[in-house]
């Protein structure tokens, strides 16, 4: 087997083990703001229409006149007037 060789007992640079540092951005890099992907909103809630209430009818009141006129003889005028009035639903 190979023998190990001995590690050096130089003091090691701290650059080589640290992280490396950020990029500096110039001016206008720092003006712009990068577009950010945002949610989406939610849909509104739809209104539901209220139920429609239906409006009591009145009844309908229907009025029928009927005049009957004869001459049963000559010079004899007979006149019959008739009325009704009813309810329709």
């Amino acid at each position: 087997m190979a023998k190990r060789k001995k590690q050096s007992k130089v003091q090691k640079r701290k650059a080589a083990t640290a992280r490396g540092k950020a990029r500096k951005l110039s001016k206008a890099a720092k003006a712009t703001k990068r577009t950010v992907a945002k949610a989406k909103p939610k849909p509104a809630p739809v209104k539901k229409a209220a139920p429609k209430v239906k409006q009591p009818v009145a009844p309908v009141v229907e009025t029928v006149a009927a005049e009957v006129i004869e001459q049963p003889a000559p010079d004899v005028v007979t006149v019959t007037e008739v009325e009704a009035t009813r309810q329709v639903s």
